[in-house]
């Protein structure tokens, strides 16, 4: 399969490595960047800070409580089976476990190449590298991943024409048809956490839900006059009556022009998230050869 030109660098390095069954990291340079971990040339989990990880789609969902999730990992310390833990105290059965990762894969992926990929760097396993916490396993075929992450991008590009971007910070319309069908629960979800400020990545961190999800009824309810896409991070309207030169004709510096705050986890609305690495976890050991496949899963949601 030739990688999609729309993940940049990353979808060629992503087949190369399902070709040699490699295990390890996979840094990838961007903005804000990230790395997915591989498995014997398949991808069992991705992060950025671009998107919301499991933990954060689970508690700030409320699909788990903090207090749940904290018995679950303490527990699951002395095994490393956080998995299986929170499938046993009946949290999260197996099969939620694995959309779960799916999700958040599909999820890190577009996020990365929604931002645009510069670089990927390989950093292969280390007999005493931890895996992820809640990895997916036997793994997510690249080959999928990108075609899904294609898909993905490709109705991106779409939401532009609606001014709908990764930087945009949305905000409620000034006036509303009174006419439209009421929203559904994720709509309402998002209307509420829309406040003129937060950028699509931000509203998906506070909702605890997938970046893409996020933009995707971002999308709908702009085109349905709900929202308005707002100024993009970073930048400046005429209706604002900014200054774009400073003094000598140089270029002014603008509140939030560097970025930094998307690079940056919010901190959780009501208190900070909890969330600490399991030390316990059995190393990620460099596979010799390709495991046998069990059948491919299935793809991630939206």
């Amino acid at each position: 399969m030739t990688a999609p030109e729309d993940t940049g660098p990353l979808g060629p390095e992503l087949l190369r490595c399902h070709r040699e069954n490699f295990t390890g990291l996979l840094h990838v340079d961007g903005t804000p960047g990230g790395s997915l971990c591989l498995r014997d040339g398949r991808v069992i989990a991705a992060a950025t800070p671009a998107a919301p990880g499991p933990e954060v789609l689970l508690l700030r969902s409320g699909r788990v409580t903090e207090q749940e999730w904290t018995s679950a990992y303490d527990s699951a310390l002395p095994s490393g089976r956080l998995a299986a833990e929170l499938a046993e105290r009946g949290v999260l059965g197996a099969a939620g476990v694995e959309a779960l990762c799916l999700l958040a894969i599909a999820d890190a992926t577009f996020a990365l190449a929604a931002h645009g990929v510069r670089a990927v760097l390989r950093e292969p396993a280390r007999p005493d590298t931890l895996p992820p916490p809640l990895p997916l396993l036997p793994g997510m075929d690249p080959a999928r991943l990108l075609r899904e992450t294609s898909r993905r991008v490709r109705a991106l590009a779409g939401w532009a024409d609606l001014g709908v971007t990764v930087r945009v910070r949305p905000r409620p319309a000034t006036t509303v048809r009174t006419h439209r069908i009421a929203p559904d629960r994720i709509q309402r979800v998002i209307v509420g956490a829309v406040n003129g400020r937060r950028t699509p990545r931000d509203i998906a961190f506070a909702a605890g839900r997938g970046l893409y999800v996020v933009m995707r009824e971002i999308a709908r309810l702009t085109e349905e006059g709900v929202l308005e896409p707002g100024a993009p991070l970073g930048g400046a309207s005429a209706s604002d009556g900014a200054e774009t030169e400073g003094p000598g004709g140089l270029p002014r510096r603008r509140r939030g022009a560097s970025m930094i705050n998307e690079m940056l986890p919010r901190p959780r609305v009501g208190g900070p998230l909890k969330l600490r690495r399991l030390r316990a976890l059995p190393p990620l050991q460099p596979s010799v050869g390709s495991e046998e496949e069990n059948g491919e899963k299935k793809e991630g949601g939206e």
